[in-house]
Formats: structure tokens, sequence, C-alpha cells
């Protein structure tokens, strides 16, 4: 079994585990978006498809084959143009797609405003409006929630040990090394950590990495004794070349998160848009969906209000 070798680790400076310690009162979360789930008001109706509606989307997501990272390449072939088709034949919608191989290069495009909404991970979009404290009142909505391949709405981060690891238990994380993600990440860090905050479970160090993979080796190595990896990863391939998942035992999980959603720029597109385009998503899922989606299609958006894991939010 080939091991991939991470050859530094960086770990997180002093202050940052001083704001695990520092008090008893954990406020832990900076929260202004509020609700993230579309929710019309009772007066609104859907728009009629007698008018053309133009949304311009951009997308980067786990299963589309234009823009899935290589780990799960074997799995990755959603494609949107059917979907286009009916939209525009049955519905008077003309959904028209740009496709970011890189999520970083979407994730500039938020608050451009070139775009009227996204389909990605609702943390790669709301992070941008997080990181803009003037921009905070930007409305951005979820009309729905796209499903993975196994139907699946929902994502979460498991704190994962070795087998052999006599760590068993939330709790005994306090005074351990663990090892984390990166502030872009909604399931690898502002969810563990927040949990870990609530549960006053102060680790003796935090290393933060970029990807599931690094996380992994770091374990591996000895160099940590807990890990928080998104909950898909010891499934993915890249992962599967390294580590088999019964190396791992699974000690603990974060709550769950949408996995991946359809946002609206509710500046751009009115209510009654919105809800003629959620209508049609819905109508063309489930048994109806297209092929080429790989699964049921769209579900209503769960409810969903993102916790932010904030160092100005320490006392």
């Amino acid at each position: 079994m080939t091991k991939i070798k991470i050859l530094y680790i960086i770990p997180v400076v002093a202050v940052s585990m001083l704001m695990f310690a520092a008090c008893n009162d954990r406020s832990v979360s900076d929260n202004t978006l509020g609700e993230t789930a579309f929710v019309p008001a009772e007066n609104i109706t859907a728009a009629t498809s007698d008018q053309p509606l133009v949304v311009k989307l951009a997308v980067n997501e786990a299963y589309c084959k234009l823009t899935a990272c290589s780990c799960i390449h074997d799995l990755a072939s959603r494609d949107y143009a059917e979907l286009q088709e009916l939209l525009k034949s049955k519905y008077n919608i003309d959904l028209q797609i740009t496709y970011f191989i890189e999520e970083y290069d979407l994730a500039d495009t938020v608050l451009s405003g070139q775009y009227d909404g996204f389909i990605s991970k609702p943390w790669l979009i709301y992070n941008q409006v997080y990181n803009q404290s003037e921009e905070r009142d930007k409305n951005l909505k979820r009309i729905a929630d796209l499903l993975d391949i196994n139907n699946n709405q929902w994502l979460t981060g498991i704190f994962i040990v070795k087998k052999d690891s006599p760590l068993n238990s939330m709790s005994e994380i306090n005074g351990k090394v663990f090892v984390a993600g990166q502030q872009d990440s909604y399931e690898k860090y502002h969810s563990p950590l927040t949990l870990l905050a609530k549960d006053n479970i102060v680790p003796s160090e935090i290393i933060n990495k970029s990807s599931c993979l690094e996380n992994l080796n770091i374990l591996m190595d000895g160099d940590a004794d807990v890990a928080v990896i998104s909950d898909y990863t010891l499934t993915a391939s890249c992962a599967v070349d390294v580590a088999n998942p019964e190396d791992f035992s699974i000690i603990g999980e974060t709550e769950q998160t949408p996995l991946c959603s359809v946002i609206l720029d509710m500046s751009k597109v009115n209510e009654s848009e919105a809800l003629r385009l959620q209508k049609a998503l819905l109508e063309l899922s489930g048994d109806n969906a297209p092929a080429g989606l790989i699964s049921k299609g769209f579900v209503h958006p769960a409810k969903w209000t993102p916790l932010r894991f904030s160092e100005s939010s320490k006392k």
C-alpha cells in the first residue's frame, strides 16, 4: 500500500490555542447571516412561464464531470445538459451555466455580482460573505439542495483515530493533538471546532491542513492523535490508495449540513422568479430526474443556519 508523505506540518499559532482555553463562557459563533434556506413570503406566487427566465449560474460541485476533483473522478459523471434542455422546453427557463474547475475561482465571483447564483457546497459561497463584513446583508438563498449519487442530502465531519488508538470518545480529545481543516471548510473547521469548544474540549495542539488526504497522512504518521475529515473521504479513490476504512475508528461526528445547494442572489432574482425555478427543479427530480443528474436530483432546501467559529467572538 502506497503512502503519500506530507513533508511539513503547519501548527496553529499559540494565540489560536489560547482562544480555546481563555474562558468557560464560550461564544463560538459570529452568525450574522441567519437562515440560508429560501422561504418565500406567504403572498408570493411563482412567476408564470409566459416570459423567458434567464438564470446565470456558476457551478463547482463534487459529482459534475466538468468540476470534480481527481479523488472521485470514477464517480463524477453528472451532466447538466439534459436538465437545461428540459428547463427551456417545458418551463421557458434558460439556465446558463459556467463551470469552474477550481472552487476558489468560483468563490472569487461571489461578491462580484456577475452571476445570478451558484451550484456548489454552500459554505464555499457563504464564507465569502462572512469574510466581507460590509457584505453580510447580501441576500443569498438556497432554493434547493442537490442529492449526491447515493441520493444523500447531507455532509458531516467525522472525528477519526487509528484503529489501535486508546481514544474512543470525544472527551478524550482533551489534551491531544488534533488535525483539522482550514477556515474555508465548514465540516472540517467551523463545525468541529465549534463542537469542541461548546463541550470544553481543549486539544493540546491544533494542526490545520487544506485537504482530507493531508489530515489522513498526518494521523497515520503519528503526528496527530485525532483527525477530522469529510464523511465521504474514506471511500474516495485517492484515500483508498492511502488507507482502508478499516484502519480507522470514528469517535464522533459534527452536525449535518447540506452537501450541495442551488443558491440564488436575491438582489438579481426576485422571489417569484426564484419560486418558479425552484418548482421547476423539484418537478424535474425524483422519478422525473434526467439521467444526467446521476441521482434523484433536487429536494427542498434543508433548514441551515451556519455557525462560524471565529477568533473575534472569543473573550
